[in-house]
Parts: structure tokens; C-alpha cells; sequence
């Protein structure tokens, strides 16, 4: 699940550093990469620390906040959106032409080369590199996507399809258009083969403008996944994901069934969806209105609707607040309150950090129940896998059928996982916790009766003949991840009372490295970082205590 779950980002995550925080609910993150930023001047690229055109300073340092989504283990989909004045006023990214041609957007095909050429995986010739430091083959970015809702209906002039698919072919690879001696470098697998071109995402669900594009393609497919965004309202109230009218599954039903007969290998990624929470005292609102608890339980249902419908990821849009405060669409969308509010954490942060603890390391296993009845109320219950030590988790949820927001409704469930377990218990999304509550079952029957709500509970159940690292043991539970890693470990310590503890890193030889934790400890998860700085090899993580020992290997790549 770490690998589907995404929000919506930007540099300014980096600078007002609560990019840590986003890397505790998600592992993917869609960047704004504004245009107009980086180029502010034409072949004056500001990715790096040095370039100071036209403005005479170098933000936006973009190198820096790639390399620390690196270290946090974000993976980044760029979309390169907007453009500099020196480009033109028109919305469609030419700059020239009526971008009835692909040559029409030669100067933005070039922002996008010399983009891969640096970020992607392949070393480019310093005499094709536009960029102040030359650095090339970067290798931190594999996923590009063109540009932003092209088949938008809000502005002047339209991006017909046919146009937008001139330019689509040449981002692609270069298509209809020849590099010179002012241009070297055009497109995105033209430079680096091994990328992944990402379809801007259509602000419409209908399939008549991805078609036309496609016609127009005269035969090509110009691009590796189909992204779409979608909003679950009728443009004056917001509904829950599920609703019957505007929730997922009826608005991409016929998407889906289009995408199975004309381009079944291509994926179809949801890069935006989400809900504000701000109402002004005279009860006004935006369309995408829902208050902060029925967000934060929206958002998590959200991702595994989505799942079953076969998204390949799903973005929350959008991080942070624009304006807490603000009734305008998508002003308070975030999981973090805007910078006024000093990024104050919502409920939907403490339900996605959960949640991704829960599921992060999971697989997708099937759905068990969806929309099963349960007198006027239905069900929802999905399975994972752990791969560690073959737990089952399961995500289930309830509504009120044909509801048209939560409104309190409450089901009992019976879940079967068709053995007798050795453990059972659930985690609870809760306020101001990351680590969400814990209740326990009994075990001595092969039904598990639940107590089922609104918002998603998580119940771990014993895989046969394992011992899960989650469960609640009465003794100290770790866990480091990733591991292997390139160039950091993140350790989690669970105490199950508070005792004296040591946390140390010792060299294979067993020389101490680091202590990370020497005294008396509190009952609870605890977080600690190890291998910043450090040679690459293998280590080992001891946790001591007065009746217990635990070691773990970490290897360290780079």
C-alpha cells in the first residue's frame, strides 16, 4: 500500500519543513512543479543552488527538496504545469503558433528534456545540458507528467484534444518535433528511455477528450499511465466516496470498461480528489465541503475504494491548506491547517498516519465485502496481507445505503478469517495519535464479532503458525524499515511498559556506532533514525532491557 498511497505537493513542503510530517501518512507525493519558477528566464533553470536569474536569488533550491523526499522514502511524480510570462499568456503551454503544431511548444518540450535529463536515470553529454551545474543521470525521478487538466473548460482558449495531442506525442518522446543547437534536448523518453510519461490529469471522467487525443494520435499511444482527477460533488454539496450518485464507483464504471477494451495494459492513476473543511459562520461552503472528521474518514475510504476499482495510485489533493479559513474550492483541503495556523495537524493526518502504519508494508489481498447489505446500512471490508509474517489485515468500514454524507450510522459485523487465529485484535484511528487505539479480541471462537462505524478500523489477525510484529505481547516489539535502505533506517520501538532501555547500532564487528536511546522510557511506539552519515554495510540494532534483548541487521547501501 505504500506504493499506492499519494497527496499533492510542492517545494514549499521543503521550505517550511513539514515534509517529514507527509512522509509519515503517504509514500508518494504529486509535485506542482510550477513552470514560471524554474525558468523564470529563458534557459535559466533554478533546480540547482546556483542559478540566481532574473530575480537575484536561487530559490527554489528543487535539488535539495528532491534529495530529502529521497532520504524520507518520498517518491515523487513531477507534473510540470503553468508558464514563465516570457512564454506567453495563453493557458496552452506553446510559445508560439496557435499549438496547432508540436513545434508550436518547442520551449516547454526543452523545459521537460533538460527536467529528465537531470532527475532521471540516464547520464546525459555536458554539451546538451542547459543547467548551470551540468548534473545529470540524478536518477530520483522516474514518473513525468505533461501538464495539468487539459481538457479544462474555465479558460480561454480551449486546448482542443487535437492539440493538446500535438504536444502530448512530442512531450512523449520527442515526436514531430527536431532537436538543434538552441533546443538538444525535447520530450521525456527521448532523454531518458526508462521514465514513465504520466497523461496530464483530465478534469472530466467522460472519455471523449482522452479518444480524440488518441485519434489524433494516428495510432500511437503517447503516453505510459491515464490519470484523471475527481471531486465526489454536484458542484453546490460534497458527498462521501461511496455515494450512489457522485461517489467513484458510478463516475468510472464506464471509464474503466473504455480502458479495458481500447488500452488494457495502460494504467489509470487518480492524481486528484479530496474535501475542504471550512465553514464560514453563515454556514457557507465550498462544493467540496465535509467537516474534519467526515475528511479524515472520506480520505481513508477514499484510497481503498479507489483500490477496488483498480487505480494504479491515488493523490490526495491537497497537503496544506491554501486558506484555512476560505470558502473557496479547495482552500482547505489539506491534512495540515495553512501557515497561518502554523500547520496544525488535522484529524485526517493522525487517520492516515495510522493508517499507513497499519497498511504501509501490506499487499492487497481482495475484497471480502462491498456495499453487503446490513438491514439499512451496508458493509465494507477489504483483506491484506503482510508479507513479514503473514498476518492478515483487514480494513472495514460502514454507511447507510444510499446516505448521502456520514451520519453517525453504526453495524455489527461477524468476520470470519476461516481459521481459528492465534491473535485478534484492532486498530482504531484516533485524534492527536498516530498510532491509533488498540482493542484485543478473544481468540477461542473462529468468528470475530466487530463493532463497525464510519470510519475504517483495522483488524490484525494471526496468519497460521506466525507471530505478528504488531501485535500487543506484553514484550518489546521492533521494527526497521526500509531494509535495505540507500541511506537511512527508520526504527520503531514499541514498550509495552515503562522500563530502562538501550538502543544502540554496532558495526558487524560489534563496535558501537551510535546510541540512540539510554534510560528510562515511557509505554508506547517510539521513532528513532539511524544511518545518515554512516559508511555503507551492514549493521546491528540492539534493543536492551533488563529481562530482554532484540537485534536486528541494517544494511545501508549508500
Amino acid at each position: 500500500m505504500a506504493d499506492y498511497m499519494g497527496v499533492n505537493s510542492n517545494v514549499a513542503a521543503y521550505d517550511n519543513k513539514y515534509l517529514s510530517d507527509l512522509s509519515k501518512c503517504v509514500k508518494w507525493i504529486r509535485e506542482y512543479h510550477n513552470w514560471a519558477q524554474y525558468e523564470a528566464a529563458n534557459n535559466f533553470y533554478k533546480w540547482d543552488n546556483i542559478t540566481t536569474q532574473p530575480q537575484g536569488y536561487t530559490w527554489p533550491e528543487h535539488t535539495d527538496y528532491m534529495n530529502e523526499c529521497h532520504r524520507l522514502g518520498l517518491n515523487v511524480l513531477i507534473d510540470v504545469l503553468d508558464k514563465p510570462d516570457w512564454a506567453g499568456s495563453s493557458p496552452i503551454p506553446n510559445n508560439t503558433g496557435t499549438g496547432a503544431n508540436a513545434s508550436d511548444y518547442l520551449e516547454r518540450l526543452e523545459f521537460l528534456g533538460q527536467l529528465v535529463a537531470r532527475y532521471g536515470s540516464k547520464t546525459i553529454a555536458t554539451s546538451l545540458l542547459e543547467t548551470a551545474d551540468k548534473a545529470t543521470g540524478l536518477n530520483l525521478i522516474k514518473y513525468y507528467e505533461d501538464d495539468n487538466e487539459p481538457d479544462y473548460t474555465w479558460k480561454t482558449p480551449l486546448w482542443t484534444a487535437a492539440n493538446y495531442a500535438k504536444y502530448c506525442n512530442a512531450a512523449h518522446d520527442g515526436f514531430g518535433v527536431q532537436t538543434d543547437v538552441d533546443h538538444p534536448l525535447l520530450g521525456i523518453k527521448s532523454v531518458d528511455p526508462d521514465a514513465k510519461h504520466v497523461m496530464a490529469g483530465l478534469a472530466s471522467k467522460d472519455t471523449t477528450y482522452v479518444n480524440k487525443v488518441l485519434t489524433s494520435s494516428g495510432g500511437r499511444v503517447p503516453f505510459d499511465v491515464l490519470n484523471v482527477h475527481w471531486y465526489c460533488s454536484d458542484m453546490t454539496n460534497a458527498y462521501s466516496p461511496e455515494n450512489e450518485k457522485y461517489g467513484y464507483e458510478v463516475a468510472f464504471r464506464n471509464f474503466f470498461k473504455w480502458r479495458n477494451r481500447v488500452l488494457p495494459n495502460i494504467p489509470i492513476w487518480m492524481t486528484e480528489f479530496g474535501w475542504d473543511t471550512w465553514m464560514a459562520t453563515n454556514s457557507q461552503h465550498s462544493y467540496t465541503y465535509a467537516p474534519a472528521l467526515q475528511q479524515a474518514n472520506y480520505i481513508m475510504r477514499s484510497y481503498l475504494v479507489l483500490l477496488k476499482l483498480g487505480f494504479g495510485k491515488a493523490f490526495l489533493f491537497m497537503d496544506t491548506d491554501v486558506d484555512s479559513k476560505n470558502i473557496l474550492q479547495y482552500s482547505a483541503s489539506g491534512l495540515l491547517a495553512d501557515k497561518t495556523s502554523k500547520y496544525t495537524k488535522k484529524v485526517s493526518f493522525y487517520y492516515l498516519s495510522t493508517m499507513q502504519n497499519v497498511l504501509g508494508k501490506a499487499e492487497f489481498s481482495k475484497v471480502v465485502a462491498f456495499k453487503e447489505p446490513a438491514g439499512t446500512s451496508e458493509v465494507y471490508c477489504f483483506e491484506f496481507n503482510n508479507p513479514a509474517n503473514s498476518d492478515k489485515i483487514y480494513a472495514l468500514w460502514t454507511r447507510k445505503t444510499d446516505s448521502k454524507t456520514d451520519d453517525g450510522t453504526k453495524s455489527t459485523y461477524h468476520l470470519n478469517p476461516g481459521y481459528k487465529a492465534a491473535y485478534a485484535y484492532s486498530i482504531l484511528p484516533a485524534d492527536k495519535d498516530m498510532d491509533g487505539d488498540t482493542i484485543k479480541y478473544s481468540t477461542a471462537n473462529q468468528t470475530i464479532d466487530l463493532n463497525l462505524t464510519e470510519t475504517p478500523q483495522f483488524v490484525v489477525i494471526a496468519g497460521e503458525n506466525t507471530h505478528s510484529i504488531l501485535q500487543p505481547s506484553g514484550k518489546m516489539q521492533l521494527d526497521i524499515y526500509p531494509n535495505p535502505a540507500k541511506s537511512e533506517v527508520q526504527i520503531s520501538l514499541s514498550i509495552p511498559e515503562k522500563q530502562r532501555v538501550n538502543v544502540s547500532a554496532y558495526s558487524i564487528e560489534g563496535k558501537l556506532v551510535k546510541t540512540l536511546a539510554d534510560g528510562l522510557i515511557d509505554e508506547g511506539r517510539h521513532r528513532y533514525s539511524f544511518g545518515k552519515g554512516m559508511l555503507p554495510g551492514t549493521y546491528l540494532v540492539k534493543v536492551n532491557n533488563s529481562s530482554e534483548k532484540v537485534v536486528r541487521k541494517v544494511i545501508l547501501l549508500n
